[in-house]
């Protein structure tokens, strides 16, 4: 096995060669050590036959080429043609059932997060959040690749002789259409009948209760964040899958249309003939109905109906008066007061452990405004030396303006 930094280097020496050999790639799987020589002469053309097997050589030996066995014949590197073919966008049109596939390990690993949560392991939680953020990345790689995939096919399609049969120019338009498109349109449905949105929808539900969860819980940041990083990487897969399904369908439906069109003149067009053979053309055609002359059609421009009427709009229009909300008088804002906090988180620490921590606070600062409250509770409850466990139990309890119910924590020290 080749250095992966050798490979890289060589990669780029010989560019030229590899990006025709991707090319050539459609329609060949291997390739005799002639007909490589022979490319090699066409893009170097400064340099000697000698030269051109030297250069082989380095390929080969390089594994950018690589021999097959019992044969004489060379076959490009897999890894080099898969990371080339990403680059160049040389791509082979996908399966919706590899879609499927990771659809389902997106839903075992959305089962992993709940039960990581349950038992508190945020390891597991950390495995599982990957594991579905592999699987939206490898998703939107092949929603992209597929598009230039469908790309390719409609410019093959049109750049072929025109000569040839519409059916067998377009065969392969026909074949991604059936193949790919009606089951990723099934596949994508937004409506009950398909799975990958209201999948979707779930795992951004999922992934924004559990993050609310861990910062409830006074979860690690790091964690939050990577479940918050998801939940953005699922609302782009949202769009992305609805913008390239109509990218796909917007390219072939025209082509296929095309197809179907053709193939209804053409039935038409030959039952007609076979009419005129069997019965002749007086017979077949009504001798008011042929079309001995051409009339001229008569073209007239006049302004529609929807523009006068929007006319008559304009001619009458009025501004409308917009009130705007009066200014918010000072002494109604909130007034943040001025606390002793060192006091009093010197007092909370001789007080340790508490059982009820908003209990605490509203038995001995019950003078202080209900934010500053709130603002202590949860700032205790954040602090590195301090295990805060909730209360599995919700309680109630009642402050100067307002009453609040929560699972209070109990602070012991660590």
């Amino acid at each position: 096995m080749i250095n992966p930094r050798s490979l890289v280097r060589a990669l780029e020496k010989h560019w030229d060669v590899i990006e025709r050999i991707i090319h050539l790639g459609r329609d060949h799987i291997a390739y005799e050590r002639d007909d490589v020589l022979v490319l090699l002469r066409k893009i170097y053309l400064h340099e000697s036959a000698e030269q051109c097997v030297e250069r082989l050589q380095q390929m080969v030996n390089s594994e950018l080429l690589i021999q097959m066995s019992h044969s004489n014949t060379l076959q490009l590197n897999e890894s080099v043609r898969q990371f080339v073919g990403s680059l160049l966008h040389e791509h082979e049109l996908g399966l919706s059932d590899i879609l499927k596939a990771r659809i389902i390990d997106i839903k075992v690993g959305l089962d992993q997060l709940h039960q990581a949560m349950q038992n508190r392991d945020m390891a597991a939680l950390q495995q599982g959040a990957v594991r579905i953020d592999t699987q939206l990345r490898q998703i939107l790689q092949q929603l992209d690749q597929d598009t230039h995939a469908i790309q390719d096919i409609a410019e093959r399609a049109k750049g072929a002789d025109e000569r040839m049969q519409l059916s067998s120019r377009y065969r392969e338009v026909l074949d991604a259409y059936d193949r790919y498109v009606l089951p990723m349109t099934e596949l994508m449905d937004t409506g009950a009948g398909g799975s990958f949105y209201p999948l979707l929808e779930e795992a951004e539900r999922v992934l924004a209760t559990l993050a609310q969860q861990l910062m409830t819980q006074g979860g690690l940041y790091s964690h939050q964040r990577l479940l918050r990083q998801i939940g953005f990487r699922v609302k782009e897969l949202r769009q992305a899958g609805l913008v390239a399904l109509k990218q796909c369908t917007n390219t072939l439906m025209p082509l296929r249309e095309e197809v179907r069109r053709h193939n209804h003149l053409s039935a038409a067009i030959g039952q007609l003939l076979g009419d005129v053979r069997k019965k002749g053309m007086r017979k077949t055609f009504l001798q008011q109905s042929l079309p001995i002359w051409r009339k001229e059609r008569l073209i007239s421009v006049a302004i529609g109906p929807e523009l006068l009427t929007l006319m008559e709009q304009v001619r009458h229009y009025q501004s409308k008066a917009v009130e705007f909300p009066e200014m918010i008088a000072d002494d109604t804002q909130i007034q943040l007061e001025l606390i002793d906090e060192e006091a009093i988180r010197q007092h909370f620490y001789q007080s340790l452990p508490l059982a009820d921590l908003m209990g605490w606070l509203a038995d001995h600062y019950s003078e202080y405004q209900d934010i500053t409250l709130l603002r202590l509770y949860h700032s205790f409850i954040r602090l590195p030396d301090i295990n805060a466990t909730p209360d599995l139990h919700e309680t109630r309890i009642t402050l100067k303006k307002v009453a609040i119910r929560h699972h209070s924590h109990a602070l012991e020290s660590l």
